[in-house]
Parts: structure tokens; sequence; C-alpha cells
């Protein structure tokens, strides 16, 4: 069956990350980060033009900082010392309306030994980080995903969210040595490590130059339930397999009790063998619509007082309107009967 196929893949993937790239050097896996965030998979971005030149760089007042303007009014303070070892990519091309990447960072060396070598090909040599502004649908849809190496770490008045996004693996490259730190010179590398350690300071510096508001998501990510009131956990099991149950739990976001409608907020994927459980939240913007949760419930609130989508009134007719939706998951034959209420696995 698909959704066999998809969870046999599911798991070849976790547990065959990071393997090599026998044609070119591949980046060396590095210990993942304590605590990430759910997080769309985190590509590098494309290699900056090594020509390219920033929008309205301009010395600020402060001794030794050269600014960047960039979109929207965001300052971008970069010690001048660091100027000349970077890339500095401050006109990146909006991935869509709602997700505008502000600036990209790169290390000169390394992306440079990288196009010696391999001419007109890209492995994110030197990247060292990149940032972008979300607007709340940008927001719904990114934290509904599964990014690795990026976290929300502020918001504006506006209700827009800046995203860090920085490598999981070692970008650190130089001709005939590849993407092995051993064995290189120790000023080079100490300047990599000079120019990483300066880019974890970003979130803190573009927060206090910009008036932003410190933000992270792990307390929305953190919580049992999105949305208050009364919950159903129903379960969908796959007998036999790595992932054999999907946990699907229910909320009404709009009208509580009689009446409300029911939507699934949160996906947990439970392997029982690894006691293991890898829980996703989900905004309708994950599932293509072009609206705020808010937004997106209210309208189908004022639809569903109307006499419309009566199987979204009670939990299993919510859960199976959301795995029809992702028929890759639970199959193009799933129905009603394939969900149990169970206990929540939290």
């Amino acid at each position: 069956m698909k959704r066999t196929a998809v969870a046999l893949l599911a798991l070849c993937i976790l547990l065959t990350a990071g393997c090599a790239n026998k044609e070119k050097p591949t980046a060396e896996p590095q210990e993942p980060p304590a605590s990430q965030s759910i997080t769309v998979d985190n590509p590098a971005p494309p290699l900056p033009s090594t020509d390219q030149t920033p929008t309205e760089p301009a010395p600020n007042a402060d001794d030794g900082v050269t600014v960047y303007a960039l979109d929207g009014g965001v300052e971008l303070p970069i010690p001048t010392e660091y100027v000349d070892s970077l890339i500095i990519d401050a006109t990146p091309e909006a991935l869509n309306e709602h997700w505008k990447p502000l600036f990209t960072l790169t290390e000169r060396a390394s992306a440079e030994d990288f196009e010696k070598d391999y001419p007109g090909e890209d492995q994110g040599a030197g990247w060292l980080c990149s940032v972008s502004r979300l607007d709340r649908i940008g927001f719904e849809e990114w934290i509904s995903g599964d990014d690795t190496g990026a976290g929300v770490f502020a918001r504006d008045g506006q209700d827009n969210y800046y995203l860090l996004s920085k490598p999981t693996d070692v970008r650190f490259y130089r001709c005939g040595k590849g993407f092995d730190l051993a064995g290189n010179d120790p000023a080079q590398l100490e300047q990599w490590t000079l120019l990483n350690d300066w880019a974890a300071t970003l979130p803190d510096m573009l927060i206090a130059r910009n008036h932003l508001t410190a933000y992270g998501a792990s307390e929305l990510l953190d919580m049992d339930f999105t949305y208050g009131g009364d919950h159903v956990d129903l379960g969908y099991r796959i007998p036999g397999e790595p992932m054999d149950l999907v946990v699907l739990s229910l909320s009404q976001p709009a009208k509580q009790g009689e009446g409300g409608l029911w939507c699934v907020e949160r996906v947990r994927y439970v392997y029982s063998d690894y006691d293991w459980t890898d829980t996703h939240l989900v905004f309708p913007a994950a599932l293509g619509f072009d609206e705020t949760a808010a937004g997106y419930y209210a309208r189908l609130q004022d639809e569903c007082d109307a006499g419309e989508h009566e199987d979204l009134l009670t939990p299993v007719g919510a859960a199976l309107d959301y795995a029809r939706r992702v028929a890759w998951l639970f199959g193009e034959d799933v129905s009603a009967s394939d969900f149990e209420v169970i206990e929540s696995v939290g």
C-alpha cells in the first residue's frame, strides 16, 4: 500500500541522513543542536554571485560597523573587519508573498575555493546563516513543517516573524581538502570560527537594532494543545510498520461545544519499537489554504452555522477530512472506521 511505502521511506531517511555523496565531497555532519524547533527541509540557499553588491551599505555611527539597509527598513550591522571575508546577499529573491528572505551570509574563501574545484556547482560551501521575515501565514506554514536548522527568534508590531536558518553540517571548504576541517591552516580555521561565533550573536543584534521583540516558537510547540476547550485523540494504526500509529489531536478552534467545528491541530507519529514520538502542528496554511488559522476557522464556522460542512461537526468527521487531504499517508481508501479513540500519547 502507498502508506506502507511512505512509512518505510520515512524510516530510511531517518536512519540514513547524512550519507556522503560519492561523486563530490559532501559536508561533514555535526552534532545536532540540543533543542530544535519543528521546523520545511532546510536546503542551502543558492550561492550568491561573488561580485554582488549589497543594498545601500553605510557606515554606522558606531566605530568599526558597516550597516546594510534591507527590505522593509531592517538594518543589518556587520563589523567592518568582517565585510571583506563575507559574501553578503542582501537582495535574495522572495520565496512567496508570505516568506521574504532578508539576507544570506557566506564565507567568501570557502565559496570561491569550491567554485575553483567545481565550477558552476553548488553545495552551499561557506554558508553561515540566512534570515527571513514571515508574515502570520508564512509563520503558520513554517511551524507546521520540518525545517531542521531554522528557528524563529523575533517578531515585530505588524505580526511578522523573523527566522534564522543555519547549516546543520560543516560548510568550511578549501581547495584540495574539501569540507574536511582537519589539516587546514589554523589561521583560516580561526577566522571561520570567529565568523560563526559572530553569526550566532546576530539574533540579539537584530532585535536590539530594529526594535524587535524576542520571540521563540517553543511555547507553542510545547503546549499539549493549540486551542482551548475539549479535545479528542484519534488513532490510526499501521500494523507491522516502524511508524505503527498516527495520532490525530482534534480541537474546536472557533466555537466550543455543540455546533462548533472540529479540526486536526497536531499530529503525532509514533514509532513504538523505538519508543519515539514525532509531533507536528497542523495549520491551514500547510494544507494549501492562503489564510491564517484564525481567519480560516472563523469563516468555516460561519459556513457550518449556515448548514454547510456537517462532517466537520464531529471529531471523526474532521479526522477523515484531514486524512483525505493527506492521502499519501493514510491511503486513498481511508474511512471513518479506521480511527479509534485512544488515550493521549503526549
